[in-house]
């Protein structure tokens, strides 16, 4: 959409790692860097996604946009210390940019600092490293990583998740097989917000486990909705876990069983189907 987007990590004033849509005029955070002692410091905008600290990220570095292929629209972006690279959809709510983030690549030889697209398609991944939690074990502290897409190969796992009035939809990049999605034991659903204060991090507030109601999935069996009770919005974050290992219909197991949805916005009348 022509917009700006960066990535901070967790710190004073800054409870996790978060993405940020940047606008004129927003203050996004650096709290204790504001020197203007005869004036409050300005009620810092919240983030367009949360990661979670040691869950999906520790030190997030710079996005890049996907241009092509099923994850065309979508942002990655290296991670130095959690390592790997990681995937984010975002959706616009009310106006307001909100989404959710997936891991995507892992078993790199450092951990990510930039990522650059190369004139023929490829994704070169420059790699940094330090003593402390920057360090991993076994690997490099510095590199650089060339990753081709394989057109003839297809990873079976979330697309998206996007946001209904009444639950989540998650859409899948391989159908699911005849009879599987429909069960709502299958699927782990947690809510919690976060509290920016003076101190470094900061814990998950009120944090608790939702109950799914109903499971649905779509003709196709590409699309999942979830109607869940007692979602939040006001910048909560929402946890979905894929219980079980469902295979798809080209016999692919789950890539990935986690992702993490940022809700800034519940949209009206915007109701998921449920089905019986």
């Amino acid at each position: 959409d022509d917009e700006l987007f960066v990535l901070d990590n967790q710190g004073q004033w800054l409870p996790g790692n978060k993405l940020i849509h940047v606008r004129e005029g927003d203050f996004n955070g650096m709290g204790w860097g504001w020197l203007d002692e005869s004036a409050p410091m300005p009620r810092m905008v919240p983030p367009a996604i949360w990661l979670p600290e040691d869950e999906i990220g520790n030190s997030p570095s710079e996005p890049v946009l996907i241009k092509e292929g099923i994850y065309k629209g979508q942002m990655i972006h290296g991670e130095v210390t959690h390592g790997g690279i990681k995937r984010v959809f975002v959706e616009k709510v009310n106006g307001q940019y909100q989404g959710c983030v997936f891991r995507f690549i892992q078993g790199l030889e450092s951990g990510v600092n930039r990522i650059r697209w190369s004139p023929d398609g490829a994704l070169y991944v420059g790699g940094i490293g330090s003593t402390g939690n920057r360090g991993h074990s076994g690997k490099l502290w510095y590199g650089l990583q060339r990753l081709e897409f394989d057109e003839n190969k297809s990873a079976f796992e979330m697309l998206a998740v996007r946001a209904k009035s009444n639950g989540l939809e998650i859409e899948l990049t391989e159908s699911l097989k005849e009879g599987d999605g429909w069960n709502p034991e299958d699927y782990e659903v947690r809510q919690w917000r976060y509290q920016p204060t003076e101190n470094y991090g900061g814990p998950k507030i009120d944090d608790q486990e939702l109950l799914v109601r109903t499971a649905s999935v779509s003709d196709g069996g590409k699309k999942v909705f979830l109607e869940v009770d007692g979602i939040k919005d006001g910048y909560h974050v929402i946890y979905v876990r894929l219980k079980k290992n469902f295979i798809s219909t080209m016999n692919h197991e789950l890539w990935t069983t986690e992702a993490w949805y940022t809700m800034n916005n519940i949209p009206e009348n915007n109701l998921g189907k449920v089905l019986q």
